[in-house]
């Protein structure tokens, strides 16, 4: 019996610490309260102590620290805008501009009849073409040297991000002039060929012949070119390097021909030589031509650093409006004092005395392209190249009709009739112009 009782006190502490090892791993949660006094608010029997709310382990970013990652972004400094010449590109908040050049050109020459002649006094027509001693002193194809001139130019951006707006420009070449003068007492022969319509070979009017006459005998040339045109012009796709415009307008040139000869000659008697009377005769021939006309074309630039490339064309179509005038006036005097003047030359008489006017359709292109740096944003220096082409005009030169009847100048003096064709006429000849040349500029932008 003794036995049998302390194995069932060994069993029954056995089974008392297995119970208690369960109850430590397992996590209790307390039972929803039925009523709590008033006060208590935990739900709490009276009396009883308040149960332990249940603790949870902490987040595990609280305890381990968070994985490497990627490093963070540096701030970086905004790259700096490009320096451009045209404020398009470039960002500079320009909306004028205005600039000046010097130009360096070259116009087309004046064609001309052969108008002054020297001689050999044995020839059978001294001073005539196709004589053997004729030599010419003035006339043929007359080349023109190099013009200076001036050309402005000016434009306003109408918005501020430089889409649309408008330039205008006008250029003016100084006059172009060429003369002659020579004067002889009758050796060498002076002499003013022309075309004999009567006997249909070539003559000539003598100024200075041996023993017969001396004389002096002028020539002059000048043509003056200028011009202007007016333009809208509309972005019509940029890059970062380059933009195009579009341009449409309208466009004036005018250009003027004279050419003036003057003779003053002196007539001996035959065995003493003493003066018996003398003649001035002077001819002018001068024309005007003016350009209307709208036009279109396209400005593209190209920029690279402070260094850029403005290229433009532009093709103007309207009207030509074409004037000439050919004037004539002589003069004699006797040394009794007895004059007389008529209103004519050698080379204008009255069948071609007069003004005469035109119109034509002409083209105007123009092509220029011109190389650039920008000192400042608002300060560029240029340089470049300009041709300019004109369809339609008329020249002093071939004005001139070179093929004369003598018998109408001798019948204005009252010393015989006119016998056939009247001669000079005015023949109305029409042809093209050309200006070219380098430019050197200077802009300023702001």
């Amino acid at each position: 019996m003794k036995h049998v009782l302390l194995a069932s006190v060994v069993i029954g502490l056995a089974a008392i610490g297995r119970a208690s090892a369960a109850d430590s791993s397992a996590t209790v949660l307390p039972a929803p309260a039925l009523f709590s006094p008033a006060g208590s608010g935990d739900g709490s029997l009276p009396g009883s102590a308040a149960p332990q709310k249940p603790q949870l382990p902490p987040p595990r970013a609280l305890i381990e620290p968070a994985p490497p990652g990627p490093p963070p972004l540096a701030p970086t400094a905004a790259p700096p805008p490009p320096v451009f010449a045209d404020a398009a590109l470039d960002g500079f908040a320009t909306r004028w501009w205005i600039g000046v050049d010097y130009l360096l050109w070259w116009t087309k020459g004046d064609r001309l009849p052969v108008l002054i002649t020297s001689g050999a006094p044995n020839d059978p027509l001294p001073g005539a073409l196709g004589q053997p001693g004729t030599q010419t002193l003035f006339g043929g194809d007359y080349n023109s040297r190099v013009r200076s001139g001036v050309r402005l130019r000016g434009g306003y951006w109408f918005t501020p991000d430089q889409t649309f707006g408008m330039d205008a420009t006008f250029f003016f070449l100084g006059g172009q002039s060429a003369s002659f003068y020579d004067s002889s007492n009758g050796d060498p022969v002076l002499a003013r060929p022309f075309f004999n319509v009567n006997t249909g070979h070539e003559d000539a009017f003598l100024v200075a012949y041996p023993g017969q006459q001396s004389g002096a005998i002028t020539a002059a040339l000048s043509t003056r070119l200028w011009g202007a045109d007016a333009d809208l012009r509309g972005m019509l796709f940029r890059g970062v390097s380059y933009q195009v415009n579009l341009l449409g307008g309208f466009r004036f040139l005018a250009l003027h021909d004279s050419l003036g000869l003057k003779e003053d000659d002196t007539f001996y008697a035959p065995l003493t030589l003493s003066p018996t009377f003398w003649t001035t005769a002077m001819d002018r021939f001068h024309t005007s031509n003016q350009f209307y006309g709208g036009q279109l074309g396209a400005d593209v630039m190209w920029c690279r650093g402070r260094f850029f490339i403005d290229v433009l064309g532009k093709v103007a179509l309207g009207v030509s409006v074409e004037h000439a005038g050919i004037d004539g006036r002589s003069s004699y005097t006797t040394p009794l004092g007895q004059g007389g003047t008529i209103n004519a030359g050698l080379l204008a008489l009255p069948s071609n005395i007069g003004y005469y006017g035109q119109d034509h359709f002409a083209v105007v292109p123009e092509f220029g392209i011109n190389f650039g740096y920008a000192l400042t944003p608002h300060i560029r220096l240029t340089f470049g190249y300009t041709f300019l082409y004109w369809s339609n005009v008329l020249r002093a030169g071939d004005q001139i009709d070179r093929g004369l009847n003598p018998t109408e100048l001798t019948s204005l003096t009252g010393h015989g009739l006119l016998i056939g064709p009247a001669r000079p006429s005015f023949p109305f000849q029409s042809t093209d112009f050309w200006a070219q040349g380098l430019n050197f500029g200077l802009q300023f932008r702001y």
